[in-house]
């Protein structure tokens, strides 16, 4: 399967979270209100990482979900990411026939809501410095992975 990349929009970004536009030196920026932890024993971690440039076109060869949270990206030093998406089929795993794949800006954070299917942390163009936020208890339940039959492969 084949996807394109497009350019991230806030309204078709909307079933898998939410996108917040950064602007340095505008008034305070509110992450998102959907930051959300069902788990007791989890707590909140923040991480800061650099993530290294990944060339297109990409091989998805992985996708996560975190059944119990949100998961925000925050670029700090960016130029693009890839917001590589999919909704959940009727098993549970990713329909990777309804992927979509999207080019953030370094000005645009993104929070996945919880459960949401998603492509781990990659940047474009460049390696792109993040700050993550996620909450980990330490158990199976802070992140579930599925490697797909066959890679997407996702160009510009």
């Amino acid at each position: 399967m084949k996807l394109t990349l497009r350019p991230l929009d806030p309204a078709a970004f909307a079933p898998f979270g939410t996108v917040t536009e950064l602007a340095p030196g505008a008034a305070p920026i509110r992450l998102v209100d959907e930051i959300v932890n069902a788990r007791p024993t989890a707590r909140l971690h923040v991480d800061f990482t650099t993530a290294p440039a990944c060339p297109l076109p990409l091989e998805a060869k992985l996708f996560e979900r975190h059944p119990g949270n949100s998961q925000s990206f925050i670029p700090l030093a960016v130029t693009r990411s890839l917001i590589l998406v999919a909704p959940a089929d009727a098993a549970g795993n990713p329909d990777l026939g309804a992927a979509q794949a999207f080019a953030a800006s370094g000005g645009q954070a993104i929070t996945y809501r919880r459960g949401v299917w998603h492509h781990p942390l990659s940047a474009l163009d460049a390696p792109g410095f993040f700050a993550i936020l996620t909450f980990r208890a330490g158990d199976d339940g802070d992140t579930v992975f599925f490697t797909p039959p066959e890679p997407l492969i996702i160009s510009a």
